[in-house]
This record gives C-alpha cells, structure tokens and sequence, in this order.
C-alpha cells in the first residue's frame, strides 16, 4: 500500500470491482433470510444532486451494507421518477424535447450516485418515463377503471395559470403552486379520479401495523379526518327545500343560531332573495379564485347573507341563511349549522357580523368548545351533553353518519410530460378502457409540449391514428396524462420483477422480497406519496393481486441538511454545495461519514466544511495506523468489543453520529498503544460507513480474500463489551438531563466534544458557567 490515502484512486478501484463482481446484486428465491431497504424514489431533475441528497442515501446504504454482513439477502435498487411538471419545464426552458433532457439528467445522476459507492443492483434500474414501464402504470389504471375506483366527473380543481395544469390538494402550498409557485385558481373541469376515499378507514386502521415516525401516522389520520356525527335537515319555507347538514356536534342543536353553505353549494341560486342576488352572485365569483386551502386558513372570515331563513327543528325558530367560502362544497354535506357559543370558528363569524349566540351548554367561557351539562335545550336540560346527542338525533330525524376530510385522488394533468390515460371515447359518449394487449399507449412525439391549458395531446395526430378503426367512428383517445404520483405509487412493486414483460411483477418475487424492510425518505411525503402508495397497495390488494396490504414495515425520516448560512439550500440563495467538488476534495467516504457525523438523522443540521476536513482527518489517521500495524506483532486489548457493540446498537438505532464518534474515539485511545487485535473486526465495522476505505484496508493491508462486504459481521463478548464502555450521566446542577455512551477512560475533552453533537445535551453545556467531571462517572454543569 502507499503511505498516501489517495481517495481519486481507491474509490474508482473499488466501484469498479463491485460493478464487475456483481457484488451487490440481490438474488431472487435465495434461502438467506431477505432484506429490502429502499430510498424514496429520486427524481432526476436538471441541478444535479447537491449535498443534502446523499443523507438518505448513505442511512439506507449503512442498513444495506450492514444486513447483508449479517447473512441477509438485501436488495437494494435505484430508479428514476423520470416524468412530471418539472422535467416539463425543464426541457421547456431550454428548447428540448422532455425525452431528451430527461435522459441526459438521468446520465449526469447515475454518474454522481455511483461516486458515493453506494451498494445498489443496478440490474434493476428503472425509469418512469419508458414505455417498458408506463406499460403497467396504465394497467394499474386499467385494473382501478374496471373495478369502479377509477371514474370521472366535472369538478372545481386547483388550477396553476402559469404551468397550464390541474394540481391535486396534495401539491398546493399555502395556496400557491409547488413546483413554481403561482397563485392557485379554482377551475371547473372535466376530472379523472381515484377513489382513494373507498379506503378511508382501512388507510387509517393499516397505521396501527407498522413501524413508522408517530408524527407520520398523525399527519395522515388528520389528513384522512374521520368524523363521526349525524346528519340533520333543516326545512326552508321559501322554497320548500329542505338543507341537509353533517354535524358532529349534534348535542348543540338548540343552539344552532344560523346556517352557512358553501358557495358551490346547489341551492344557493334558489335561496338568494332578489334584493340579495347581487350580493351573493359576486361573492360565489370571488370565492372561485381561491384554493381550498387558501379558504380553510384564512385568518378573516368572510360571507353574505342570502336573504333566506331555515327552521331549527329542535326550537322550531327561523334562524338566517349564510354563505362563507370556509365551507367546503367536497367536505360534509357542503353546508353547516352554526353554532356560535360552541365552536370558534362560528364564533368569530357570529361576532363580525352581529348572529345571536346562545349557551347550550353550562360554562363560565365566551365559549366553550366541550361536553357538560345541557341548558336551553327543552327537555334535555340538566342531561350531560355527550350521553344526551344520540336521544337528540333521534328525536329530531337525524341519521348517524361519517365524514372524512380526505377527497377522491385527481389525477388528470393537462400536459405531455406523464403516462397517457388508457381511456376512448367512444361516439355515444361513453368510455372504456385500452385493451391490455394494446398497451402501453405511447407518447406521441409530433407534439408541441409547451402549455396552453389543454394537453399537447389534443394536437397530434399520430396520438389518434387507429382509433376509429379499432373502435369505432368517432372514437378518439383521452387526451389528459396522469399525475405523475401514480407512476411512483408502485415502483417498489417492481424492483421486485424490473424486467417482467407480462405482468407487473410475478407473484413469487413479490412474495418474496414484499413489503420494503426499511424506507428512508422526506417527511415532506406525508401526505402524497406516502398515502397513495399505501391506497394501491391496499386495491391490489383488494383485488387479489398482492397478499400483503402494507407496502412499507419501517419508514423513517432525515433531517434536512441547510446550506452554510442556515437556510434551506437552493440555487436562488446561493448556498448549494456541490458533491461533485466535496468529493474531488475529499472524497465519497469522507462525505458520507461527515453527513451522518453533523447530527442526528432526523434533524435538519446546518452544513459546516470545517467539519468535513476533520473526518477526512480521521480517515487519513485510521488508513495510516492499520496500514502500519497490519504486518506487525501488537498488544492486545478488548475495547474492540464495546466497539463492536456499541456500533451494531446505533445502526439499529440510527444513531449514526453517535457511531462515527465512537470509531474516532476508538482510534484516539488506539494510538495510544500498540495494540493490532481489533484491525479486522474495525473495518468490518468501517464498511457500512466508509467502504472504499474499508475494501482497500481489507484486501491491500490486511491480505483478506474477497470482498469486505460478504464477510461476517463482527460478534462481541458481552462481558469484555461491558468493561469497555461507560455511562456518562449528564447533570444540570444536579438534575439529571441525559447520558452519553463512550469507551472506558474517555479524556474530559472527548465527553464534552461528545456532549456537543447532542442538541439537547448541547444547549445545556453552552450556557452553563462551568462544570465538574469525574472519568467514567459523570459530568455536572453549573
């Protein structure tokens, strides 16, 4: 070996080997026990990768690289979710077609990914936008169609005036367009859906069964947003109409003061009074401009009166008739009864606009939002409001029922860049789906892709050939592509199969290697990915084609990574780091070890090139002690075991910026001595972490056969374990706040620098004045 750990040499050598080995190509079938770890599907866009990327990246490829030393079959394969508004734009802006660019940005990902060495089966590689698999994304819509979860209908949909195309609620922000940031307009549009809703209850039960961030699960109950209540009608004399309401407060009734319907809501023509139609017609119009979103979070409630009066059925009194754009037309029943003394929101609408507030239930508050005693309520009083609900349903014609927050999944985008919507028209009007034997429909290529507000679609005239030879006069293909989320909602289910030309994946490799171990990826996915992955794994479910309803065990979440100043790295702030240059600097296994080094995974961690120069250090100190005491005769020592140890339980526990520091604190107490009996078992622990490294330390220093990455894992005795590592308690005057894991007879130095990669322990330790250390025992801050 050189006395130079030359990274531009070492981690070309090694890529090359594992490609030409196939190292880490997973085998179907095989007899190990299986371990599918995954990354969240990566998108190929036109910047390139910057650092923040490779967090997750390098977390799965730890797992990978550490359950298959532990005797697992692991796949591990990448892809690219290659269609979508943004690649559109891309290829937009710089005059080539989407195909073109999005190839290229593909090439220039590959070669950054394979810079990180990362452990993937390139055999499996897919990409989105090839017919070879859109092919199954459209038989995917196919199989909904035909089973009645596919359907369209005329709906208000959010509209982004500047990239020409619908957007589903999932891609709104704080009512504003995702990809480019537009103000989001109501549009009526002729939609195509999936009925995502049919699973409500089943997307919420499939939460309790796996292993996933508790914040996660919340995020998509509150998301799906079950309410149990009843349904109550109110009639209106005026027009002899009656006005259906969802309440979930039932109990309240007496206390409905007034009505408010949403302004989509189809009465509302009948119910404006001449004298108010004016009013009324302008404010429905204003209403169409806003998102949904826009109007849920509106902080000033806004509405008109139309003039009109319903009965309370519990009192029998004429109580007013309102508008308000914060009643949705898709949630309930699109009109609620209002009830000012007990709910805030109708509280606050009551007091702008002068609606009497009447106290239903006994309370000192303004008002009071939970169950008591009931008062002004007849013959209810005095009975506890929550008992009492079912009695008042009964008696007032009110039925039970249950809402949900969720809506039907839109999937139709009015641009080129996505799968075609296998659907004809036929002459009479109605639809039916492609034939599977004429799938995949292919994108034309005579196209104009730029946005109009219809898809490209409509303009070519290679895209219609054949359809009315096949179909009939008249018959013409469904212009609209889907939403790019499809395509992504089921590539986990074939890296399974990649190359399967019959079906989606064959049942035995998905029986095989189903569901995904180990899922790492964004948080920001809550509510899109995350939720529609899990609805068409529960329908093929449904629908016998997968035995298992859960497509993800275990899913976590990392941390975002922020440019140097702090804030979130982007091309306007000027505060992206590129990996292409951190890793001709320094190299692929300095920067994959600094970023699970800078903090807890899960945090978002501000980047600091400091940092990065002293795990390089570290690197260059560990290649120079096992390079020169590889061939020599050593001490022995059993601190190699609390390392062994300590190392296994962070992996598992993700804790890998305890683990980096515990292989430098290893090496400090290492140099210390002449001890040799631990060079094998630390590289072994090394390759998760730093495999090229690790590799050339295993065969060129250490004489090994074979690859590092199929050597075992290394075991360790607990008793030796347990004499080579201490608990640090962490004390604030006295109070104990945590603790820190470190070999037996760590420096004062090396627990406080320690204690500083804690943002706990760390707040603690900057503001206190000083502190008292005993060695092995415990540190107090005063």
């Amino acid at each position: 070996m050189e006395n130079k750990y030359d990274h531009k040499a070492i981690e070309p050598k090694w890529q090359k080997y594992w490609e030409e080995k196939g190292t880490f190509k997973a085998i179907d079938g095989d007899k190990r026990p299986k371990f599918y770890a995954l990354d969240m599907f990566a998108y190929p866009s036109g910047d390139g990768l910057h650092a923040g990327h490779p967090r997750s990246y390098t977390a799965t490829d730890i797992f990978a690289r550490y359950y298959r030393m532990k005797g697992f079959n692991v796949l591990r394969p990448i892809g690219w979710d290659a269609f979508g508004l943004p690649a559109e734009n891309y290829a937009i802006k710089v005059g080539k077609p989407p195909a073109e660019t999005t190839r290229a940005n593909i090439i220039r990902f590959t070669g950054q990914v394979k810079a990180f060495g990362f452990a993937y089966d390139w055999s499996r590689e897919i990409d989105t936008s090839i017919p070879d698999y859109y092919k199954w994304t459209q038989w995917i819509f196919r199989v909904l169609y035909e089973n009645g979860y596919a359907y369209q209908k005329e709906a208000y949909a959010n509209w982004c005036p500047k990239d020409q195309t619908v957007l589903a609620n999932e891609q709104v922000v704080n009512g504003c367009c995702e990809r480019c940031g537009a103000r989001v307009e109501q549009k009526k549009l002729k939609q195509w859906f999936f009925k995502i809703t049919d699973f409500a209850d089943k997307l919420i039960q499939g939460l309790d069964k796996v292993d996933w961030p508790e914040s996660t699960k919340t995020g998509q109950r509150n998301w799906i947003g079950k309410s149990e209540g009843a349904t109550i009608k109110f009639q209106v004399p005026i027009t002899n109409n009656q006005i259906e309401v969802f309440t979930t407060r039932v109990d309240t009734l007496f206390g409905a003061t007034y009505l408010v319907l949403a302004p989509e809501h189809e009465l509302v023509g009948k119910l404006a009074t001449p004298e108010r139609k004016t009013a009324v017609d302008k404010y429905v119009a204003d209403a169409q401009l806003k998102s949904n979103l826009d109007r849920m979070v509106a902080k000033e409630k806004t509405g008109v009166f139309t003039g009109s009066y319903a009965i309370n059925p519990a009192t029998k009194k004429e109580i007013p008739i309102w508008i308000a754009d914060y009643v949705l037309i898709d949630y309930g029943t699109g009109a609620i009864m209002a009830v000012p003394a007990h709910d805030e929101r109708d509280f606050e609408f009551a007091k702008k606009f002068d609606l009497p507030v009447v106290r239903v239930i006994k309370s000192d508050e303004q008002f009071y939002a939970g169950h008591g005693e009931l008062m002004n309520s007849g013959e209810f009083d005095g009975q506890n409001s929550a008992e009492a609900a079912a009695k008042m349903a009964k008696k007032f014609g009110g039925t039970v029922a249950v809402q949900y927050k969720l809506h039907d999944w839109l999937i139709s985008r009015q641009r080129y860049w996505g799968a075609p919507i296998p659907i004809v028209y036929l002459a009479d009007g109605t639809t039916q789906s492609v034939a599977v034997e004429d799938l995949p429909v292919r994108l034309p290529e005579d196209i104009d892709f730029k946005p109009t507000g219809e898809s490209p679609l409509t303009k070519s005239k290679t895209f219609q050939a054949g359809m009315e030879e096949k179909y009939g006069k008249g018959a013409r293909r469904e212009s609209d592509t889907m939403d790019t989320f499809v395509c992504s909602s089921w590539y986990f289910l074939r890296y399974c199969d990649p190359h399967n030309n019959k079906e989606f994946a064959g049942a035995k490799s998905l029986k095989y290697w189903m569901p995904v171990d180990l899922y790492i990826g964004g948080a920001e996915h809550t509510n899109g990915h995350l939720l529609y992955a899990r609805f068409i794994t529960k329908v093929l479910h449904r629908l016998g084609y997968l035995d298992f309803d859960e497509p993800f065990s275990k899913l976590r979440h990392q941390g975002l990574i922020l440019g140097p100043d702090g804030e979130k790295m982007s091309k306007s702030r000027g505060n992206v780091i590129n990996p292409d240059e951190l890793i001709t600097q320094y190299g692929a296994d300095t920067v994959r070890m600094y970023e699970m080094f800078m903090g807890p995974f899960d945090q978002s961690i501000t980047w600091d090139t400091n940092g990065v120069s002293g795990v390089r250090k570290f690197l260059d100190r560990v290649y120079r002690i096992i390079d020169e005491r590889a061939n020599k005769a050593g001490s022995q020592t059993d601190s190699i075991h609390g390392l062994i140890k300590k190392i296994t339980e962070d992996i598992e526990a993700m804790k890998f910026n305890t683990a980096v520091s515990s292989f430098m604190e290893f090496i400090n107490e290492a140099g210390r001595d002449d001890s040799n009996n631990w060079l094998n078992d630390f590289v072994k622990l090394l390759n998760p972490f730093a495999p090229h490294l690790a590799e050339e330390l295993w065969q060129s220093a250490l004489g090994q056969q074979g690859s590092v990455a199929d050597s075992e894992w290394p075991r360790f005795d607990s008793a030796k374990a347990k004499s080579a590592t201490v608990t640090i308690a962490v004390q604030e005057k006295g109070k104990l706040r945590g603790t820190v894991e470190v070999p037996a007879g760590t420096a004062e130095k090396e627990v406080l620098a320690v204690i500083q990669r804690d943002e706990k322990l760390k707040k603690i330790a900057d503001t206190a004045a000083k502190h008292i250390f005993v060695k092995d025992r415990i540190i107090n801050f005063i």
